[in-house]
């Protein structure tokens, strides 16, 4: 089983959180979330290998201090195509019979968690963002059961993708994967559930987590 980590970017990561951080903030909470998760799964018994996907330079670096792959999409790769491509390598080259997407701004992975999963996994096992809108995490075995989605709105077209196969999905909604850092709200929620994670750490020590804090002080105004 093969671990797939798609990294877009680093320098235009998490755009909707452009009117709370700077670039260079944003930039160091995606590095500092994707080590939360490389640990995570690196600690993991069941995952065999780690595959970074990414163009970004900053990947060499992370694959180098994780002992793992790094594979390099084409320039105008979707996330989709990414990590179609990403799987055919691992294929072609590694005969991978199972493959775990996992994205880099999911950072309350956990290993035991995702050893579980793994464990209870059959062909297609597809976990939910906290909405049920979105796909924060995928397990094929074989890989490419089903085609790829990840479009925002995903978790519903991977489900039906897999019926269309003859597959009966497992879906577990409620897992580690269910945060995905997007919005304040959810630096907020996050720091409260793992204060002392790397990603934690960062927001912590940067003084994010005291900003957004004093900005939602002010939007709620003085108690009556």
């Amino acid at each position: 089983m093969w671990a797939i980590v798609p990294i877009k970017t680093f320098e235009m990561a998490k755009q909707r959180l452009a009117n709370v951080l700077s670039a260079s903030e944003r930039k160091s909470l995606m590095l500092a979330m994707a080590r939360d998760v490389l640990t995570a799964l690196s600690s993991s018994n069941l995952l065999d290998h780690i595959l970074i996907v990414s163009r970004a330079p900053e990947a060499d670096a992370l694959a180098q201090a994780f002992n793992t792959e790094r594979f390099s999409e084409t320039p105008s790769a979707s996330l989709a195509d990414a990590l179609e491509q990403a799987t055919h390598h691992l294929v072609n080259n590694f005969n991978a019979d199972g493959v775990f997407v996992v994205p880099a701004d999911v950072p309350g992975v956990n290993a035991e968690e995702l050893d579980t999963l793994i464990s209870n996994h059959q062909t297609v096992t597809v976990l939910p963002d906290a909405k049920k809108v979105g796909t924060n995490g995928l397990i094929c075995s074989p890989p490419l059961a089903i085609p790829y989605i990840f479009d925002g709105q995903s978790f519903r077209p991977h489900i039906e993708a897999a019926f269309k196969r003859d597959i009966t999905p497992v879906i577990v909604p409620n897992s580690c994967f269910s945060l995905d850092v997007d919005v304040p709200s959810d630096l907020t929620m996050f720091f409260e559930s793992a204060p002392h994670s790397q990603t934690g750490t960062f927001l912590s020590r940067s003084g994010i987590i005291d900003r957004l804090s004093e900005m939602e002080k002010n939007t709620m105004g003085p108690k009556q």
